[in-house]
């Protein structure tokens, strides 16, 4: 009887084989959104008003050795001169052991405009390249394999293969509304759907489809029992992805106070199947911000990936300004409720 692992590995390694051919995957998504806004939605750059720089790390399903592993870094900065703000961020995205490996490159300007006393918007347009590639040689088909001794021959899908490298333009916007308790947005990735295929006379339309991106949350401050000192933030968030006819809704909640912050997240489809719980822990100070956060796949996966960790780390150039209205970062401050 073949063992649940053994199905994991050949179940994963189909999904990569459609992944190759048929090129019309869905981005890489990461837990903690909000550690490298500028991913989920390029209005964030220069949102809090000082120089950010974000590094993230996501490790996907423990049980399979080198299964997901994602790196990301960051950096936006709020220009004066232009009325908006700057940013730039690279994926860098390892499957199967690195058998395929995409890298992203992104630019980011956003422009700034106050609406009200309250009430702030911001506008954003990304412009990048994707580089994708696969190891051949990392590659199993079943014509490659002898059913009873196992030894790997040359396989005829590797004729099709024109090249082993791809790579293409990329193009998304977004829009971004708050105040200084409350925001939400939206976003639009891959404007241009592109093109790219890694086969031979490939003349169907490959192309990598738009994703959309809605947003909501707040962060408001608790005050128990009449008392003008604030007990603990609560910060309620709301995520809604759809690429490619696949949904997924994310929502949860974040509760800080004395710089330490823990929430969780529930993963599902709109047709409320749940994919997965995240439990997040971290500690934040004036300009530094640490998370770690760990998946539990509710899923048919449940009890066979092994979980997901993601750490995330944020530093500030210099101090926020505490008179300013930000979107969202954690501040640690018992005293005021958000700054």
């Amino acid at each position: 009887m073949l063992s649940k692992r053994f199905i994991l590995f050949t179940g994963f390694g189909l999904l990569l084989l459609m992944k190759v051919i048929r090129t019309d995957a869905q981005d890489v998504s990461f837990s903690q959104f909000y550690s490298n806004p500028l991913v989920m939605n390029p209005a964030f750059a220069g949102s809090i008003g000082t120089s950010r720089i974000s590094l993230q790390y996501r490790n996907q399903w423990h049980s399979l050795s080198n299964a997901f592993d994602t790196y990301s870094i960051a950096f936006d900065i709020p220009m004066k001169k232009l009325q908006g703000g700057l940013g730039f961020f690279m994926i860098d995205d390892s499957q199967a052991a690195g058998a395929y490996n995409t890298l992203q490159v992104n630019g980011v300007y956003s422009v700034f405009i106050r609406l009200s006393d309250k009430f702030r918007f911001h506008g954003a347009l990304q412009g990048g390249i994707a580089y994708s590639s696969i190891n051949i040689d990392e590659l199993i088909f079943a014509d490659n394999v002898d059913i009873n001794f196992g030894n790997h021959g040359i396989s005829r899908e590797i004729g099709l293969f024109s090249d082993t490298h791809s790579s293409f333009f990329d193009f998304s916007a977004g829009m971004l509304l708050y105040s200084q308790r409350f925001f939400g947005g939206m976003a639009i990735h891959h404007l241009a759907e592109p093109y790219y295929s890694f086969l031979q006379k490939d003349d169907n339309a490959n192309r990598l489809k738009r994703k959309y991106t809605g947003h909501l949350g707040a962060r408001l401050p608790v005050y128990l029992f009449g008392h003008r000192q604030k007990k603990f933030d609560f910060s309620p968030q709301l995520i809604v992805q759809s690429q490619n006819g696949m949904e997924q809704v994310n929502y949860g909640l974040f509760l800080s106070k004395w710089g330490l912050m823990a929430g969780s997240w529930f993963r599902q489809n709109l047709g409320l199947k749940y994919d997965a719980v995240t439990l997040l822990a971290g500690f934040m100070k004036n300009n530094w911000q640490l998370t770690y956060s760990y998946d539990i796949a509710v899923s048919g996966l449940w009890g066979n990936t092994g979980g997901t960790s993601e750490i995330a780390f944020v530093f500030l150039i210099t101090k926020i300004n505490p008179r300013k209205n930000l979107p969202f970062y954690q501040i640690h401050d018992d005293a005021f409720g958000i700054q």
